[in-house]
This record gives structure tokens, C-alpha cells and sequence, in this order.
């Protein structure tokens, strides 16, 4: 995602808010243990991590920058293309494809999400060193695990922890949730995390269930295009809904670039489909396999998995995906433009052969 803002003049923008990490630490949940430690994979770049609204803010400054239709009451705003970009919930995938098109699958899981000034921790040194560290832990443990890491230039830890949903959390949008809930849900666990967890304030824990989604027969018709979460939501596993979200982007722009004309608006759209679909549901599924590895109740997999994770301080495979060498490689190895332009000239006409449309 990095590359394409890099190309796109965004990157700088991202990078005055966001925290180049250097490690990823694994945990064991009623310890913290270290089980693995691993330095951050520089092959594709730097990987970072952002704050959402510092990464919102900084599409929305180069998006204006680039504005040349403003809209005013009463204006009818006709346009060649209808990008459907409007989320889970979408309401132009309904009116596309059918009310139900997309009909959630509750995994068991929810998640809560936290974020945590420097004010609040840093009277405490053990707290305040996660905080000023350019690493990211991760806790885990049965049914369960917990991702924590600095944003906003070290002024915020965002904690997110997934559980076993046993209260029908709502589904798709965050709700507030009950601190006492949560402590319950990780007793026993590390005194560090428990630490942390005492510092949220009662209304400010948030929660949202988690659902998977079944893949859409087609993410395009005619002069319509589905667009991230509103055809292929992502689980937070394998950390990559905003990037794939970018990606589809990416592909989309270039394609609707190299045509001549509108007439050819449909054919962009469908090479769209096709370079992005396979990936982005792959990677949309995947997620699920990665929890499961996460979330190991202790017994003999469980330890299996985490002489793996031992394993792993010498060697490039781990068994969190997010950490391993080869998923590593199919998620940041990839590039979205050139993939779509590829797309395009195998399965499409040349765009010389469109020039009398």
C-alpha cells in the first residue's frame, strides 16, 4: 500500500503520523512468555503502522488537492463510472446484486478496540516502554489473543483484543461495551496486559462483532464497480482491509487510464474483476485459517505450535501469518497496477484496437 501512496504523492502525509516498526513480539497469554521475537521484514519496504483517521486524513488532503467538481444543492452530478465504495453495509451492492448478495457468517469471534493516551501510561515504566517501543506485541491464548502498538508518533497504543463473542455483539458497526466484560474476558491473563486493560475508561471500550462473507458472483455491471469492504470484507487476522481496499483502487484507476473512450468503461471494469477478485478473496478467507492458529486452546497443538514460533527466531517461517516470510511475500510482493495492466492485455482487446470507438 506504501508503494502505491509513494506513487500516488501520498506516502509523505502518512509517514509525519505514523510509526515505522522494527519487531514483532509473540506472547503467551497468562505470562507474556516470549515466544518469538522477530524483526520486522524490510524486503517490500518499511512496514508502519497508522492511526485510521491519520491514514482517512491524509486520502482526503490529496483528494481535495485534486478536486475539479464541487458540488452545491440542488446539483445533478453525472459521472462516466460508479464506484460502490460504501462499505459492509453496502447499499449499491443491494441495489446491484440483491439484498442479499452478502449475508454475514458469524465466525464466534468479536473484537474490542482500544486506544490508550501517553498520558495515562506513562507513570507507569513497564507500560510506558510498549508505548515508546517501535514494536508490536501480540498476546496469545486460548480462544483468543490480543495485538498491541504505538500510532500517532508515539502518543497512542492501539490494543485490539479478539474473543469468544458469546453475547451477540452487533453485528459489522463498533458498539460500546462493558470494561468489567472485558476483564473477565481475559482473566489470568499476562499482569502487563491486565495492567493496561485497567486503564480504559468505562465508555471507552469498543466492540463489533465479526462476520465472514461469502464471495459475490461478480464485483461489476456495466458502469458499476464494487469497491473494498463492499465486496470483500476482511477479517483483522491477517491485518489487511485497508490495503486491499487501496489495491482494488489502484487497479480500478489505471485501467479506467489506458481506455480511449467511455465505450470502453464496461471491458476496464471487467479486467478490474478479474486482476482483483482471485486475490482479495483469498486473502479475505485466509484470515480464518490464522485465527485458528492463534487462538489454540493449550494442549499438545498448542505446544507443537509454539516450538514453531521458538523455531522461528532462526528461521523465516512462523506460524502467525502475519510474521511469516512467504505469506509475508504474497501480501507486500505484489503490485496492483501491474498486475491489472497485465490483466488487461491477456485477456482484453489492445487499447489501439478501441481507438475508432
Amino acid at each position: 500500500m506504501l508503494r502505491l501512496f509513494d506513487r500516488w504523492g501520498v506516502s509523505s502525509m502518512v509517514h509525519a503520523k505514523d510509526i515505522a516498526l522494527e519487531s514483532i513480539t509473540i506472547r503467551r497469554w497468562e505470562d507474556g512468555a516470549v515466544l518469538s521475537t522477530m524483526p520486522v521484514n524490510k524486503a517490500y519496504g518499511q512496514q508502519t503502522v497508522v492511526h485510521r483517521a491519520d491514514l482517512h486524513n491524509a486520502l482526503i488532503t490529496k483528494a481535495l488537492a485534486l478536486e475539479n467538481v464541487r458540488l452545491k444543492d440542488g446539483t445533478v452530478v453525472t459521472g462516466d463510472v460508479v464506484v460502490a465504495a460504501d462499505g459492509i453495509k453496502s447499499v449499491l451492492r443491494g441495489e446491484m446484486l440483491g439484498s442479499l448478495a452478502m449475508q454475514p457468517i458469524p465466525t464466534g469471534d468479536a473484537a474490542y478496540r482500544i486506544m490508550l493516551s501517553r498520558e495515562v501510561m506513562e507513570q507507569d515504566p513497564e507500560l510506558k516502554a510498549l508505548l515508546d517501543s517501535p514494536s508490536a506485541t501480540r498476546w496469545i491464548g486460548p480462544h483468543r489473543h490480543v495485538i498491541a502498538y504505538p500510532v500517532r508518533n508515539h502518543d497512542l497504543l492501539n490494543i485490539v483484543l479478539l474473543h469468544p463473542d458469546d453475547h451477540e455483539a452487533e453485528e459489522s458497526w463498533t458498539t460500546t461495551a462493558s470494561k468489567q466484560t472485558m476483564l473477565r474476558q481475559y482473566h489470568g491473563w499476562d499482569p502487563r496486559l491486565l495492567k493496561l486493560l485497567d486503564l480504559v475508561k468505562e465508555d471507552e471500550v469498543l466492540e463489533w462483532k465479526l462476520c465472514s462473507y461469502p464471495s459475490l458472483n461478480l464485483w461489476t455491471k456495466g458502469h458499476i464497480a464494487l469497491l473494498g469492504d463492499a465486496c470483500h470484507p476482511m477479517l483483522p487476522y491477517v491485518a489487511q482491509g485497508a490495503a486491499q481496499a487501496v489495491e482494488d483502487a489502484a487497479a480500478l484507476a489505471i485501467l479506467l487510464s489506458i481506455i480511449p473512450s467511455r465505450h470502453a468503461i464496461p471491458e476496464a471494469l471487467r479486467a478490474y474483476e478479474m486482476s482483483r477478485k482471485p486475490r482479495a478473496e483469498a486473502i479475505q478467507q485466509s484470515g480464518m485459517a490464522n485465527r485458528t492458529i492463534l487462538h489454540l486452546p493449550d494442549g499438545p497443538e498448542q505446544e507443537a505450535r509454539d516450538k514453531q514460533f521458538l523455531a522461528s527466531r532462526s528461521s523465516a517461517a512462523n506460524p502467525d501469518k502475519w510474521a511469516d516470510a512467504e505469506t509475508q511475500k504474497l501480501l507486500w510482493g505484489w503490485d496492483a497496477e501491474e498486475h491489472a495492466l497485465a490483466t488487461w492485455s491477456e485477456n482484453m482487446r489492445p487499447p489501439h484496437l478501441e481507438s475508432s470507438l
